[in-house]
């Protein structure tokens, strides 16, 4: 009977791995989840710094080498792979709450911000 036991809860825990997926945060201000593998590529929904996402690993889905395949709350969608860390990062709205409260950023804000950090390379100089 014991024996019986261990093999189902083994074959439980098992099951629970082969689903499990990664969570990694976002490192930006703020940053979108694209329909595709595009920086151009249309807005699914906008996420700020710390915000855990899912790493969705399917092998049937060709994904760039600079993207990921991330879930957000119902969204499945794309995130530019320089954008995620492993690690919760220390982000500006958590060191400084009164000073982006007091931004009152509405949601068309949010989105053109966050856009604009899509299209932001760091450490390239325009030709």
């Amino acid at each position: 009977m014991k024996w019986l036991l261990r093999f189902f809860s083994l074959s439980f825990f098992l099951c629970l791995n082969l689903h499990a997926q990664e969570v990694v945060y976002l490192t930006t201000f703020l940053g979108h989840v694209h329909q595709s593998p595009s920086r151009l590529s249309p807005s699914l929904t906008t996420i700020q710094c710390g915000y855990p996402v899912k790493l969705l690993k399917d092998p049937t889905i060709l994904v760039s080498e600079d993207w990921e395949r991330v879930q957000v709350a119902d969204w499945k969608g794309f995130v530019w792979k320089r954008h995620l860390s492993k690690s919760k990062p220390d982000c500006f709205q958590a060191r400084f709450p009164k000073f982006v409260d007091a931004l009152n950023l509405d949601l068309t804000e949010l989105y053109y911000w966050g856009r604009l950090n899509d299209h932001w390379e760091e450490g390239r100089a325009n030709p």
